[in-house]
């Protein structure tokens, strides 16, 4: 399991909270619909929205994994 770290500062969601958000999506979809099941979940980039590249990267990643 990769190491567990804080992607959205402002909101504190780490690197697993988005990984359980993502838990029963088998494929890589639209990476922007994916994005807004993590937002829902775990309100990351709803403050100042700098870590929306970040959580993008790790959607990519733990999909495409």
């Amino acid at each position: 399991m990769k190491e567990n770290y804080t992607v959205c500062n402002c909101m504190g969601v780490d690197y697993n909270a988005i990984a359980s958000a993502l838990e029963g999506h088998d494929r890589i979809e639209d990476v922007l619909s994916l994005f807004k099941v993590v937002q829902d979940a775990t309100h990351c980039s709803t403050g100042c929205g700098g870590c929306y590249n970040k959580v993008l990267d790790v959607i990519s990643e733990i999909m495409m994994a």
